[in-house]
């Protein structure tokens, strides 16, 4: 359905832009005009090599090099470009992957709802702007002061995040280790099991 793919399309992009100006805000970069279309075009890098490797290698091979496509040249942008430790840069990427959850739960909450796709890319797609609002205007400023901790604090901190995210890629992306069965109880298992540790 071509509504569908749409939808899905905007997703994958909102989703994009969203971890990429989180990761940059939670840190504590200035949400001004230059740092917005800075962050843009670095998108725009990042979507285009996330494309590429997509044409050349198909796109489920592109989903499991996400994290070496769009993650780690984020970090290393926001270390050499934003002059951020790389264990606040880490933490930081790590966080708002986590943060992504919350639209994960709303699209699967639809979805099981009405069995339709295309309301769960919809209200994927929605929760991420809105979450998003939120997050830049009233937890950033408090993420910056955090994530300029030190090292150990840091480490502290990023540890949850980390497991999140080393958790979800293993068992969801890597491989189909848990999509046997529900994709809900397998997006909340490994939110809980972060949260639990």
């Amino acid at each position: 359905m071509m509504l569908v793919q749409i939808l899905s399309g905007i997703h994958n992009l909102t989703t994009m832009l969203y971890g990429i100006y989180i990761s940059a805000f939670f840190l504590g970069v200035k949400q001004n005009r230059r740092n917005i279309g800075t962050l843009f075009l670095f998108s725009c890098g990042e979507g285009l090599l996330y494309l590429v490797v997509s044409f050349l290698y198909g796109s489920l091979f592109a989903k499991e090099l996400y994290p070496f496509v769009i993650h780690l040249p984020l970090v290393i942008f926001l270390v050499l470009y934003y002059h951020y430790p790389l264990i606040s840069s880490l933490t930081s990427v790590f966080s708002a992957y986590l943060s992504c959850q919350i639209s994960t739960w709303v699209g699967l909450f639809a979805l099981d709802l009405t069995r339709q796709d295309w309301c769960y890319y919809l209200s994927r797609i929605i929760t991420t702007l809105l979450v998003f609002v939120i997050l830049s205007r009233f937890v950033c400023r408090t993420t910056a002061a955090i994530f300029a901790k030190d090292k150990r604090e840091l480490c502290i901190i990023g540890f949850l995040p980390l497991v999140y995210y080393i958790f979800d890629y293993a068992t969801t992306k890597f491989s189909n280790l848990l999509y046997s069965g529900n994709k809900a109880v397998v997006e909340f298992m490994a939110s809980l099991s972060a949260l639990h540790i």
